[in-house]
């Protein structure tokens, strides 16, 4: 829909597409955010637990893995990425109109996840070649149930996310190449990577879904507002993760890199203020990912101090892309996928608001800007995060466990 001054992208809503056939297998196996939302709020909770019992000394570093490799790779490739395929199996399967992946092969695809996890805790020495072959063997499966549906329905213009997929593969190819011996120094230049090939499918996934999503929020609520959408700030949003991604990791400590994350910062606040955030605070399911957006475009700007003056330290503002961006984006899309494809309101109930609330008080802590200690701030940020996670997961367990309360398949 255009009209003058302004472009209005709408995409299908999830919730809108046709009905999945009926499942053959258990409930929790009928769609692909049922096990990987379970998995992906679960290990969310008890991946930090694990790390902030190993920072202050209960627990002993996995395996021969320093421990904030083991932390940054899990909350990258682990938790991130069970959420990522989580969402993805769903939306691909709907925008392609095809046969979701169900039952044994969804099963063996969460399996092999699990597995990884286990090994990359335990990591046996002198056969990290076999944890780094799972570990891969996970994405490189998941890139193959996206892509087929797109194939099979010539939705050539979904195949950005299998793309989008392919670089996290080679992050964590990078990473798993330092640790087995074969490389040197790629380890941090994969997990930057993978930060910003996440960051790069946030900010695909807001360019298809924030608008159609808000639109039918406003119009729900009779403001008579209008998103508005540009596009050369749409294209711009979308190039700038390519330039983020290259300067990244060539030219991390040059100004021009603090000046790109500042740019960068500026697009992204731009699309953000399009799409009318200040209009839709009495709904929560949209709120909360226009919030994680701005934890995106805060984030560069956070990291553009980092670069050009000494203010912040580089991994403190780091975080407010992974604990602000990713926390609060990934429990939004969690909340509106689930309560949507299992015949739910989309009305999130006070308890989850206050959580989306508190991870963004969450992110604020890890970056040291609360008037405390900065060892008590990364204490308590931790311990809100796994909070907030825990309390999710008790949420939704129940409803991604049991079949759809309207009685349809799915």
């Amino acid at each position: 829909m255009e009209k003058k001054g302004l472009t209005i992208n709408i995409q299908p809503q999830l919730h809108q597409i046709r009905e999945p056939e009926p499942p053959t297998g258990p409930v929790l196996f009928a769609y692909g955010f049922r096990p990987f939302f379970i998995l992906a709020l679960g290990w969310g909770a008890w991946s930090m637990a694990l790390w902030l019992m190993i920072l202050y000394g209960p627990l002993e570093s996995p395996g021969s893995l320093p421990s904030s490799w083991w932390h940054g790779h899990e909350m990258i490739f682990g938790f991130v990425g069970a959420a990522a395929a989580g969402f993805l199996l769903t939306a691909v399967t709907n925008w392609t109109q095809s046969k979701p992946l169900t039952g044994i092969p969804l099963m063996a695809l969460a399996g092999i996840w699990l597995l990884g996890r286990v090994l990359m805790w335990f990591a046996p020495e002198g056969a990290l070649w076999i944890v780094a072959c799972v570990d891969l063997s996970f994405l490189l499966a998941l890139i193959v149930a996206v892509t087929l549906p797109v194939i099979r329905t010539r939705k050539y213009q979904q195949g950005v996310f299998p793309a989008l997929l392919g670089l996290l593969w080679v992050a964590n190819l990078l990473f798993h190449l330092e640790w087995m011996g074969i490389t040197q120094e790629t380890s941090i230049t994969g997990m930057r990577l993978g930060i910003n090939g996440i960051l790069w499918l946030i900010v695909v996934f807001g360019g298809r879904m924030l608008p159609s999503f808000t639109q039918n929020a406003l119009s729900s609520l009779g403001t008579g507002a209008r998103v508005r959408t540009w596009p050369v700030i749409e294209h711009a949003a979308t190039w700038s993760m390519a330039v983020v991604c290259i300067v990244d990791i060539f030219f991390q400590d040059l100004w021009a890199t603090g000046i790109v994350f500042v740019v960068t910062a500026i697009i992204h606040a731009i699309r953000l203020v399009g799409w009318q955030p200040h209009k839709t605070l009495r709904q929560p399911i949209i709120w909360v990912l226009h919030l994680g957006y701005a934890w995106l475009a805060a984030g560069f700007v956070f990291r553009a101090v980092a670069v050009l003056t000494d203010w912040i330290m580089p991994a403190t503002a780091l975080h407010a892309l992974t604990v602000g961006g990713f926390g609060v984006t990934i429990l939004g899309i969690v909340t509106r996928v689930s309560l949507a494809h299992t015949g739910r309101p989309l009305n999130p109930d006070r308890t989850m608001a206050a959580m989306f609330l508190l991870m963004t008080v969450t992110a604020l802590l890890r970056l040291d800007l609360a008037p405390i200690d900065y060892g008590w701030a990364v204490s308590f940020a931790g311990i809100a995060w796994v909070f907030c996670f825990l309390i999710f997961f008790l949420k939704f367990l129940p409803m991604l466990s049991q079949p759809r309360i309207d009685g349809r398949p799915g």
